[in-house]
């Protein structure tokens, strides 16, 4: 059995189609090696093996009657512990919400579970997805499998150190800055963030920014489950209206003939660690061999400060943060994190009126102008995900791995222009440094999400990732 750990989530998915496996040796499977890892990982909050189980005898019962299955029927999967789930608790990783358990599935969880996805357990992340450790005030902090000193990222670090440990084949985080690309490059694993407004939810916003995303060890693994979940829905008044394209159908069509552009630094990211920078850039220059043709033109964001103030202030306003924290009272306050303590005393000061809000439009105008001016001549730009490898993690809980120039968004510097726009992006594993795992971005034009997959596959066949894996808690990497 031990061959399950690494086996692609798709072929697990056909051999339990043809029988050859049951989806109850499969879960068991699963359970069995987070029962093992989780001591030294840390990247679940909930583990809900029971359920789990309970729902694979159904879909073995299922598939032994012929009954019509699902796409995903019978594979195990994680969701970040950001998105409610019925009957399992969903804690947000705040104290606040250590015991709640909702009456109600996510979207995207409801698609999951129809497509025959079994809900195996949810994943770390810290309070309200707002900190760069994933660690919540009632977990242990989630490690990297690759280097138990170090972090796992953020803040779906839970969903990447799962899928990188071989702790689920698949599992879903969330994305308002960065949070599946930063934890795929620092775990090695690829995280995607789809076209804002590609995945609906239960509680649209009306600026998007953030987005669910899967995190898998490989491209057509999460093509399958974004082909399981996007789609418009009538409860997200924001979600795309055109029908969703085929992720799966495109996933193999190539890159030839693309023009694809390099920067290293959008010309303001200081550079954290050249080595970084310098293997990820001969990485996307081996798109070549794909038939694409791969130029480094001077790519220079327009004011930094005001592109990340203005991101902060429409995920601020329209995530619902701020209307959020209006409803907590003075006792629930006390019981936050440091993090988001100091975020509420900060936006004392904050108000967000229309003449702010117009303003933050306006500038998110002139910033898209600028992106769809590189558009028109690219058809996707590549950067490091990160700048440097996983962070050792500080030994006071609630202190920044980070230090230095752009210290509070270290790690997510080159991500989060993506969230501001609402463009595809995802991170691919590109090589290693100091023996932990580099990741490549690729970002590409608002809807233009297979475009983004089929680069990534593309680099999946020129430099294949997949047969490395972190040796785990005295070797246990099978």
């Amino acid at each position: 059995m031990s061959g399950l750990t690494w086996m692609p989530g798709w072929e697990l998915l056909e051999r339990i189609k043809t029988k050859e496996l049951s989806p109850v040796e499969v879960v068991r499977h699963y359970l069995e090696r987070i029962e093992r890892l989780e001591p030294d990982i840390h990247a679940y909050i909930t583990v809900d093996g029971e359920g789990a189980l309970k729902q694979a005898k159904a879909a073995e019962e299922a598939v032994m009657g012929g009954a019509d299955l699902g796409p995903l029927h019978g594979l195990p999967i994680s969701i970040k512990d950001l998105y409610n789930t019925t009957g399992l608790r969903t804690t947000m990783g705040s104290a606040l919400f250590e015991h709640f358990v909702p009456d109600y599935d996510e979207i995207l969880v409801e698609r999951l579970k129809k497509a025959g996805a079994i809900i195996i357990g949810k994943t770390q992340t810290p309070e309200f997805a707002s900190f760069d450790r994933t660690v919540t005030p009632f977990t242990e902090e989630c490690m990297n499998p690759w280097d138990l000193k170090r972090s796992s990222g953020h803040s779906s670090g839970g969903a990447g150190a799962a899928a990188a440990a071989g702790m689920t084949p698949w599992a879903i985080g969330s994305d308002g800055g960065g949070s599946t690309r930063n934890p795929a490059a620092y775990n090695g694993v690829v995280g995607f963030q789809p076209s804002a407004g590609r995945i609906p939810m239960r509680n649209p916003v009306s600026m998007p920014s953030s987005s669910a995303g899967p995190m898998t060890l490989h491209v057509r693994d999460a093509a399958a489950i974004i082909q399981a979940i996007a789609g418009k829905d009538p409860r997200d008044p924001s979600a795309i209206e055109e029908a969703s394209p085929d992720f799966l159908g495109e996933l193999d069509k190539g890159i030839s003939g693309l023009k694809i552009a390099w920067t290293g630094d959008w010309g303001v990211v200081p550079e954290e660690d050249a080595a970084v920078t310098e293997l990820v850039r001969r990485a996307v220059l081996r798109f070549s061999e794909a038939g694409a043709a791969v130029e480094e033109p001077s790519i220079v964001m327009p004011d930094e400060e005001t592109t990340h103030k203005v991101f902060t202030f429409i995920a601020a306003i329209g995530g619902g943060r701020l209307s959020m924290w209006e409803s907590f009272t003075a006792e629930q306050l006390k019981l936050l994190t440091p993090r988001n303590q100091a975020m509420i005393a900060m936006a004392k000061d904050f108000k967000p009126d229309a003449k702010a809000m117009r303003g933050a439009l306006e500038y998110r105008a002139i910033l898209h102008q600028w992106m769809s001016g590189w558009f028109s001549q690219y058809d996707l730009i590549c950067t490091p995900t990160a700048g440097r490898i996983a962070p050792i993690v500080p030994e006071d809980k609630y202190a920044s791995p980070y230090d230095g120039i752009y210290a509070e968004r270290s790690g997510v510097n080159h991500l989060y222009i993506a969230n501001a726009l609402g463009l595809p992006a995802i991170s691919v594993p590109c090589g290693f440094s100091d023996g932990m795992p580099v990741g490549m971005h690729i970002v590409g034009p608002r809807f233009s999400d297979t475009l983004v997959m089929r680069a990534a596959q593309a680099f999946s066949q020129i430099q294949p990732w997949m047969d490395r894996h972190p040796v785990i808690a005295g070797g246990i990497n099978e």
